[in-house]
């Protein structure tokens, strides 16, 4: 089972190699809110930018502020670096100002091939499904005219499918974390979620599937139930995080952000018009702090408390992560009312605080568990 995992990492790890060995277009986005159905339906391999490989951000920060989350400052990095110089394009999604800002930045300072600007509304009224619907239409429209190729009804049909059937198979893998089967660690459950954003989507169904195989063959619960903790809040890409949670004995068992639950939550309906279905499902994505309606969000995190038992909750924002921050003190006072315990970690993508962190977190599970 560990080389099962291992393969499946690596594609994530190795994603940049890979990518540019396969000879077949692709597109970067740095949103979930992005429809990648469609881009794989042009004929493209949609793939996550992570900002992992930035050398320096300084020169970023001097062209959009140091007072920028991490994130964008690291994916704005790797742009300057060179780093996606190979693909074909990037599209963009405004989940915050700071992504116009990345957006006009990238554009401007990289001038890549090709770059789309997708506009989501903040709030879920029948006028903003309306024009979120035609904003991908246009994203449609603007792809086929750059590219001169065909988005038909039968691709998007065939790219929903597949795109579906990697939603199926993590949430069969998170339903085996709701029945207490711990074959994996919440890092390993971390980078399982990463690589299926790394572009090798055929290859990543199979090897997950022949990875759940093995899981629900070896099915092995829990015999006294680990203190459960859930993870949420902003971009969050942080191994050492998680390992500093399992150091203490407690368990990882869900993670309610882009790399975890927030990326494969639902399914796009197969049987409507395809594009009105894409539509409706990025749109209903109204989990992120972004969006206005905050009961949503809350009353999503309560649902996940209670399916997997939790008994803990870490929120992390990124620092500068303004949304995030604004959002965790409503969150925190509803979770304490429900006798939810909730720590606030605040950190970068360097993490170089990782110390105090590690102290804070087993300071905070400690008092509950022992």
């Amino acid at each position: 089972m560990k080389e099962m995992v291992e393969r499946i990492v690596e594609l994530n790890v190795s994603r940049l190699d890979a990518l540019k060995a396969v000879d077949k277009p692709k597109i970067g986005w740095t949103s979930i809110y992005t429809p990648e159905e469609i881009l794989y339906a042009a004929g493209f391999i949609p793939f996550r930018i992570m900002g992992k490989t930035a050398s320096n951000t300084s020169e970023a920060g001097a062209l959009l502020g140091n007072n920028y989350c991490s994130y964008l400052l690291n994916c704005l990095g790797e742009g300057m670096d060179g780093v996606y110089e190979f693909t074909d394009g990037i599209v963009f999604v405004d989940e915050c100002d700071w992504r116009k800002r990345l957006h006009e930045t990238w554009t401007h300072r990289i001038q890549p091939k090709y770059s789309f600007f997708l506009e989501l509304p903040k709030a879920l009224t029948p006028i903003s499904r309306d024009y979120f619907r035609r904003q991908v239409r246009g994203m449609i429209e603007s792809l086929e005219q750059h590219f001169g190729c065909r988005i038909t009804e039968e691709s998007l049909r065939e790219a929903i499918r597949l795109f579906n059937e990697t939603r199926r198979l993590l949430q069969r893998m998170h339903e085996l974390r709701k029945q207490d089967v711990m074959s994996l660690t919440g890092s390993e459950l971390l980078n399982i979620v990463k690589s299926s954003t790394a572009g090798m989507r055929e290859q990543y169904n199979h090897e997950l599937s022949l990875l759940l195989g093995a899981m629900e063959a070896q099915r092995e619960t829990k015999k006294t139930k680990p203190h459960k903790v859930l993870i949420c809040g902003s971009y969050f890409d942080h191994d050492n995080i998680v390992d500093a949670i399992e150091q203490t004995g407690a368990k990882v068992v869900c993670m309610d952000i882009t790399n975890g639950v927030k990326y494969f939550e639902g399914q796009i309906d197969e049987h409507r018009d395809p594009v009105e279905a894409i539509a409706d499902y990025y749109f209903d994505k109204a989990t992120c702090a972004r969006m206005f309606e905050s009961d949503i969000r809350l009353n999503h995190l309560v649902k996940l408390i209670d399916e997997y038992d939790i008994d803990s909750v870490i929120y992390f924002s990124l620092k500068f992560c303004d949304i995030y921050s604004m959002d965790y003190p409503y969150i925190q006072s509803k979770l304490s009312e429900k006798g939810t315990p909730v720590l606030l970690v605040e950190g970068e993508c360097s993490m170089t605080n990782i110390e105090s962190i590690r102290t804070r977190i087993h300071t905070f599970l400690e008092t509950m568990m022992y």
